[in-house]
This record gives C-alpha cells, sequence and structure tokens, in this order.
C-alpha cells in the first residue's frame, strides 16, 4: 500500500537560499515546458513527450535527476488532460467534472513562482533527522516519520502562508496486520450524524454526530464572509493571504475530526473481528439536493465531502486488512425495517412508518436496512435509536466504541427507544445522549 510522510524542513539561512534557487530553476523548466505544449496543442500540433533541449537548459541548474522529474511529472498532467478531453468528447466525464482545461503554470495570481522541488527516490536519503539531497544539501527537519518502506518520490514544497518548506515523501508499505474475525460492518453516511455504524451482533448502532462540526464551521464560514467583505471594499480583492489561511483552518479542523473518527473506529471494529465493511454510496446526493432548503444545499455542496470519507475508511482499513465495499442506498432511508412498508413519513431525523407504527430513527433505519438488504437480513431485534457520539474539538466524547459501559449499554436494550420486531415505543425526535 501506498503511503506519504510529511514533515518540514528546518533550513539555515545558506539551504534555503539553495532551494530558492533550485525551486525558481523548476518552475521555470515546468512553465516553459507548458507554454510549448499549449501552443502545440492550440495549433493541432503533436506533443512531444520528452523536450532534449529544455532537460539540456534546466539539467545544470537543478539537476539532472530533477530536470526530468520536472518533465515526467508535466507529462502526467499533459497525458490525464489528454485522456479527459477524450471522454469529454465520448460524453463520458464523470458527473463531478465541469470543464477540463490543460495544467497551469506554477505561478499563482499575483505572478509569484510555486516553489516546489522533485526529487527521484534514488537522489535522496534520510538519515540522522536530516534529508541528503543533490547539491551537497542535507537540511535538518522537524517531526518523525510515520512510514517505513519502499521510499517514492519526495516533493518539497514552499508554504508562503506559514513560511516553511514542508516535504511530502511517498512509501510503499506492506500491510502486516490480518483480519481477527470475519464479521461483515455496515456504515451509513450522513451529514447531520456524519456516520451511522451497526456491526453484526450488536444491540443497538452507533452514531457519529457532525452537529458540533457544522457550529464550528459555520463560525469559520462567517469569518471568511466578513474578512472577504472587508478584503474587496478597502483593497478592492477578492483574496488575501489572511483569507487563504482562514480557509485552510476551517478545513484543516474539519478533516482532523473526520481522520480521529474513522481512526478510532477502524481500529475498534478490528479488534472485535470485523473483516469486511459495507459503506453506503452517496455519490448522487448532490444532485438529489434541489428540492431542500438553501443552507442544506450549502452544507451538501462546501462542507460535506463524501469521497474524502470513503477514501480515508478505505485507506485506514487497508493498514489492518479490512476490505471496504461500497453499496447503493436507494430507499433504504424511506423504507420500515421492520414490516418493509414504504408508507412512511419522516420529518428531521424521525421516522414514522404508517403502516405499523414503528417511530425510529432515520439514519439507524438505513444502516439496518442496508444490513438486511446486503447481509440476508440480520438486523433483527435492534434498538432503532442510536448510541451518539459527539465531537469535542480535540476528541470523540467515547474515545473507543467498545469501551466497559459501552458494551454494557450495546448488550441491554434501552426500553425507551423502539426496537425492530420487539414493540412499538416512540423515539423523542432529538438525538438522546
Amino acid at each position: 500500500m501506498k503511503r506519504t510522510n510529511a514533515f518540514t524542513l528546518a533550513p539555515t539561512d545558506e539551504h534555503e537560499r539553495l532551494l530558492f534557487e533550485v525551486s525558481l530553476g523548476c518552475a521555470k523548466l515546468w512553465n516553459e515546458l507548458t507554454y510549448r505544449r499549449r501552443q502545440a496543442y492550440s495549433s493541432y500540433q503533436p506533443i512531444e513527450w520528452y523536450r532534449e533541449d529544455l532537460y539540456q537548459k534546466y539539467a545544470p541548474l537543478v539537476g539532472s535527476a530533477t530536470a526530468q522529474q520536472i518533465i515526467n511529472k508535466n507529462n502526467e498532467a499533459w497525458r490525464s488532460f489528454l485522456a479527459l478531453k477524450r471522454l469529454e468528447k465520448e460524453g463520458k466525464l464523470p458527473s463531478h467534472i465541469k470543464s477540463v482545461k490543460p495544467p497551469r503554470y506554477w505561478k499563482d495570481k499575483d505572478g509569484k513562482y510555486k516553489r516546489i522541488i522533485i526529487l527521484r527516490n534514488d537522489c535522496y536519503s534520510i538519515q540522522d533527522d536530516k534529508i541528503k539531497m543533490p547539491k551537497g544539501l542535507g537540511v535538518p527537519f522537524k517531526g518523525r516519520l510515520k512510514w517505513f518502506g519502499r521510499q517514492g518520490r519526495a516533493e518539497i514544497v514552499y508554504d508562503d502562508l506559514s513560511g516553511e518548506w514542508r516535504v511530502f515523501q511517498a512509501v510503499e508499505v506492506q500491510p502486516s496486520l490480518k483480519p481477527l474475525g470475519f464479521k461483515t460492518c455496515h456504515i451509513d453516511l450522513g451529514v447531520i450524524n456524519l456516520a451511522t455504524v451497526w456491526m453484526e451482533g450488536w444491540k443497538q448502532p452507533i452514531a457519529f454526530s457532525g452537529r458540533n462540526l457544522l457550529h464550528d464551521w459555520w463560525y469559520w464560514t462567517r469569518r471568511i464572509a466578513k474578512h472577504q467583505s472587508r478584503t474587496k471594499r478597502v483593497n478592492s480583492k477578492y483574496s488575501s493571504k489572511r483569507l487563504r489561511r482562514l480557509y485552510r483552518i476551517r478545513g484543516r479542523r474539519f478533516r482532523h475530526a473526520i481522520n480521529t473518527m474513522i481512526r478510532n473506529m477502524v481500529k475498534d471494529l478490528y479488534e472485535l473481528g470485523v473483516s469486511n465493511i459495507v459503506v453506503g454510496n452517496l455519490k448522487h446526493i448532490r444532485e438529489n439536493s434541489g428540492e431542500n432548503s438553501h443552507r442544506t444545499n450549502f452544507i451538501v455542496h462546501n462542507f460535506w465531502s463524501f469521497n474524502h470519507i470513503v477514501q480515508r475508511i478505505k485507506d485506514v482499513a487497508e493498514e489492518y486488512g479490512i476490505k471496504v465495499k461500497e453499496v447503493s442506498e436507494h430507499k433504504t432511508s424511506t423504507k420500515c425495517v421492520r414490516c418493509g412498508s414504504e408508507n412512511t413519513d419522516h420529518a428531521g431525523r424521525l421516522f414514522k412508518c404508517l403502516n405499523c407504527g414503528l417511530e425510529a430513527h432515520r439514519d439507524c433505519v438505513g444502516v439496518l436496512n442496508m444490513a438486511n438488504l446486503h447481509n440476508g437480513g440480520t438486523a433483527i431485534g435492534v434498538v432503532t435509536h442510536p448510541i451518539l457520539l459527539k465531537w469535542e474539538g480535540m476528541k470523540w466524547e467515547a474515545k473507543r466504541l467498545m469501551n466497559n459501559q459501552l458494551m454494557k449499554t450495546l448488550e441491554v436494550r434501552i426500553p425507551q427507544a423502539s426496537t425492530v420486531g420487539v414493540s412499538d415505543g416512540k423515539v423523542n425526535n432529538s438525538p438522546r445522549r
């Protein structure tokens, strides 16, 4: 499996001067190569995949291996662009891609060069908290390496917001863990509840509430809007360094909560003997959100990222040898999990069957219907109201899904909540904490 080590350099003044010189040469090579290929493409001329003249021109400035890697990376970008143009011509372009544009230059809107250095896997080494590179550079770095294995290409990128050089090293490692059992877990993804989890043998699903994350996301969105308005009014600009920093803070806070949730969840499922995870596929949620409110649409299109969450689940599960499968969630939240009737109604998170009278949490109905559909109807006698976990800023309220207290809760049915195939007890519309 492929992973990435990310760490920050701690260069001296002389190191930083050399890094800026090499990165300037890399940017100029990329821009000149991109310009020539744009001209060839616009004039319907064949694209030359290896430019000997540019290699000879920039190899003395950035190093022969680095010049080669810049050309290879540009080739990858252009081959991807041409492949997407062919799909667009055939009408097979993915729905989330609205337009296909050629690779961009390594320059920002202010005309400043993007500082990127690409190192071939055999042209650098990491020893004694230093990364040794061509040109005799041995730069110390901060942080610890997380992954060890066969090293791949490394990219050194200058972050102008923090004024730091960051290194992203590709590493190929072999998974060392194997599943402890053969159980199957089902996960229903959503916005209000980021993930509702149910595993074979549980008496009650578990839901990771996204309400605190939504409040935090709206707080930073209001700060962004306020600063954007001030920047436009005072400086007649739509962007600034502070505005980009606010966007970064908002995204990092959300991703930190998501990564923590998935890491804890998959680790606990592994310890419980799960070998397969079934995740609901919601890739058409954006096309089906037109009937919702403006606020809901804004959340779906800007806050909630289905692909990011699913990919993180796959990446973490791969470390534990767990397989992940995506299945359709069509009608899983509108069909009664007890009697199978589609004569149902819902208000917010409350689900009600007009046929048998079952009142339940909508996300629980979705994950249990998914289990019945893809696991042979094993979700019988399960409480249809979830145990709610909240994000407290740095951790989820229950650090381990299966601690002793929570295990007892899962083993004992809660009499106040509706249970599939057991009673008609009612559930409050507001989630129980």
